[in-house]
């Protein structure tokens, strides 16, 4: 029994260990030169609410290595309509990857679509 429990502890102790690798490799890799710069593509994609319906139009996403950052514009220094002529085109950008509320833009109680998660405000276009 006692084996038992150490062999319990050891593999969760690993398992924990490994799963921050993971996590670390969601994230777009950096340029070399600066910290913060990422060379990405912006996509448009169709708004889904947590439901899972499409509403009536699109919004701005950066797709970096294996994931799309959803870009919350109200944090970002930036504004979609700076960013409308790189849709489909890469760009190079300075960001902060959060995490948290995508939909709500200030600290009040206002009532907001829920969605969470990892997102991207963006500093400047390079």
């Amino acid at each position: 029994m006692k084996t038992l429990f150490i062999i319990i502890t050891i593999c969760t102790f690993y398992a924990c260990n490994d799963s921050k690798k993971a996590v670390d490799n969601v994230y777009p890799t950096k340029t070399e030169s600066k910290p913060n710069i990422y060379n990405c593509q912006l996509i448009e994609k169709e708004f889904i609410n947590k439901g899972g319906k499409m509403g009536d139009y699109k919004e701005l996403y950066l797709s970096c290595s294996v994931q799309d950052y959803f870009i919350k514009f109200c944090e970002s220094s930036i504004t979609k309509k700076d960013l409308e002529p790189y849709i489909n085109k890469g760009i190079t950008v300075q960001i902060e990857i959060k995490d948290g509320m995508w939909d709500s833009c200030n600290s009040g109680l206002e009532q907001v679509q829920s969605r969470m998660g990892t997102y991207i405000i963006i500093k400047a276009i390079k």
